[in-house]
């Protein structure tokens, strides 16, 4: 797989009811969610396909601490060969956000034998960024390139949660599109991320991360959400009725 400008798999998925009042993309969830006295958004799950084959998994979990939504990140991944593995990946990412605002992440990741690590936390210059090649202060609003933040396609820079680099992006909104969870398609808006990343993001109408799709080494990766995002498929039922 191509280390991702899509790197590794970094890692690492609104509107179209217009009755529903579903035009128009609706952001995250307020990361203050204590504040706001909302609860932490959904878990999310998904499978990641390669060419149409399974070759593993991408969950995200949220948990509020006290003032301080904390976010956890695993992803695994294995292509075989007959019986033989031939690609492995494994990225574990913790972060925590305070007032909309990234205030420490820390992530290890396994990329078919490369290691690397990225640990970063707020400070009053900003976001101070460490990685196998040293450090960096990177501006203290960016937003890491983990995908389940609607915001992230608003970003013109990101922070790569696997090698700790800043990513240059630009996004172009595609329009109109549905996504396949649960046996059901969905509705979604589409982006094209491009810059030093090159992949397509969707976003479900409530700002929920739907699925990212990408090529890698000469494959498509392509995501497919499950588990949790069963409440997206009972939310538009409850609308059409």
């Amino acid at each position: 797989m191509k280390r991702m400008q899509t790197s590794g798999l970094r890692t690492g998925l609104l509107a179209v009811l217009v009755a529903a009042g579903l035009t128009a993309f609706t952001p995250a969830k307020d990361l203050k969610a204590t504040e706001a006295g909302m609860d932490a958004p959904d878990p999310l799950s998904f499978k990641v396909m390669r060419d149409g084959s399974n070759i593993g998994s991408h969950s995200i979990s949220f948990e509020e601490v006290g003032e301080e939504l904390h976010v956890d990140i695993a992803i695994d991944l294995k292509v075989n060969l007959a019986f033989i593995t031939v690609f492995r990946y494994e990225h574990r990412n913790k972060e925590i956000w305070r007032d909309g605002r990234l205030v420490s992440l820390e992530s290890r990741t396994y990329d078919d034998g490369d290691e690397y690590f990225v640990s970063a936390r707020a400070t009053d210059e900003g976001l101070l960024v460490e990685n196998k090649e040293g450090s960096f202060v990177a501006p203290g609003d960016i937003l890491p390139t983990s995908y389940w933040n609607p915001a992230t396609v608003e970003q013109d820079q990101l922070l790569d949660t696997q090698r700790g680099r800043l990513l240059a992006v630009s996004t172009n909104p595609k329009g109109l599109d549905e996504v396949l969870a649960a046996e059901q398609r969905l509705p979604a808006k589409k982006f094209d991320l491009n810059g030093d990343l090159d992949a397509d993001l969707w976003y479900a109408p409530g700002g929920e991360w739907m699925k990212i799709a990408f090529t890698a080494r000469g494959a498509t990766i392509d995501y497919v959400p499950v588990g949790p995002h069963q409440g997206l498929v009972d939310n538009q039922q409850s609308s059409l009725q």
